[in-house]
């Protein structure tokens, strides 16, 4: 009975969606600081904020940003999509996003591992 539950847990585990494409710690990232794109590299990411290094700069200027402020890309349809982040929620890990060129009508909540920093 016993290795029945661990076999049904671990499929369980291996069920659960993850992209290894998806945004994650040591990503190099386009982040924006006062109207400008500078490269950094994803230094620990919390929920939908992130701590940043911007490259060439010094560790001081390392700082948290919020989804917002990063280029980022959408998987739709295995396909990555240019978009926007327009809100995020800790509550549910979500963020809702824009798609560059199409209608408002396309903007939706998506979860984190359906998004990665634009290349």
């Amino acid at each position: 009975m016993k290795r029945l539950i661990v076999v049904l847990l671990l499929g369980l585990l291996l069920a659960l969606p993850y992209r290894a494409d998806a945004i994650s710690v040591g990503d190099s990232a386009q982040v924006s600081w006062k109207g400008k794109w500078y490269p950094s590299k994803i230094l620990e990411i919390s929920g939908s904020r992130m701590l940043i290094h911007y490259d060439g700069f010094e560790s001081s200027w390392d700082e948290w940003v919020s989804m917002d402020r990063v280029k980022i890309e959408v998987l739709w349809k295995d396909k990555w999509y240019k978009a926007r982040t327009l809100q995020s929620s800790e509550e549910d890990g979500k963020v809702l996003i824009h798609y560059e060129g199409y209608e408002n009508s396309w903007d939706e909540r998506v979860p984190l591992d359906r998004i990665r920093a634009a290349r």
